[in-house]
């Protein structure tokens, strides 16, 4: 079995959307026999100590992101020395080294505009993140994230690498089936006559890049998730 870090903090709207599904990944994994760190309130320091401790093979970071950087509970915690326009601010250090032989899964806005290109420069084994904004729709005053049904497709999609990796397959077929589901579900909101829904199905998906060896697995063996992408899958 192998560790998973997460590192996800529930600071406003989106991010609060996001921790109510990682936490229910995170116990998901769990129950597979895998290691799970979970990081809420963290700041660079913590991060850091964490991937010295802890040596995950897998690092998942969910927050607002830019070109040139990840930041988490108003931290930046991973990225390079610049200043990055999306979050309009300067980043003094660079830590992309931190990231050198592990998965690494950018569940953020625009990081795969430069930041997921210098993981693997630094020595990560695969990255996946996103070109441009994440974008999802969602109900008005619900007070538990899971239970609002407009959002729920575009998690379930977002969230297909990470469980397809925990049950053994490759990085690159858990990416196709990511992008598979953002498609099934562009589809279906089409044939619902739901064109914003369908919009934003399509962005996000095509805006999912994959780099580094897509053959890289987190390990051998596992068992189908309630979290999994329920419709079958077309042949690639």
């Amino acid at each position: 079995m192998s560790t998973i870090l997460i590192v996800c903090s529930p600071i406003d709207e989106p991010t609060r959307y996001a921790y109510a599904y990682w936490k229910r990944y995170a116990l998901y994994a769990a129950s597979l026999g895998h290691k799970i760190i979970f990081l809420r309130n963290v700041d660079l320091p913590l991060f850091e100590q964490t991937i010295i401790k802890y040596n995950p093979s897998l690092v998942i970071l969910n927050g607002h992101g830019g070109r040139k950087g990840v930041e988490i509970n108003k931290h930046v915690i991973l990225g390079v020395s610049d200043y990055d326009p999306e979050l309009g601010l300067k980043i003094y250090g660079s830590n992309t080294h931190l990231m050198a032989g592990r998965l690494v899964y950018l569940a953020t806005c625009n990081t795969g505009k430069e930041l997921a290109f210098r993981l693997i420069d630094s020595g990560a084994i695969a990255v996946a993140a996103f070109k441009e904004p994440f974008i999802f729709l969602s109900q008005e005053a619900v007070s538990n994230p899971l239970n609002d049904e407009t959002a729920k497709p575009y998690f379930i999609s977002l969230m297909q690498l990470p469980i397809h990796l925990a049950e053994g397959k490759t990085f690159g077929e858990s990416a196709r089936i990511t992008r598979k589901a953002f498609q099934y579900y562009r589809d279906l909101a089409e044939q619902n006559g739901d064109e914003l829904a369908a919009k934003y199905f399509h962005y996000d998906g095509i805006n999912l890049i994959v780099l580094g060896d897509t053959w890289a697995k987190l390990w051998n063996g596992g068992k189908p998730s309630s979290l999994q992408f329920q419709p079958p899958l077309p042949q690639a």
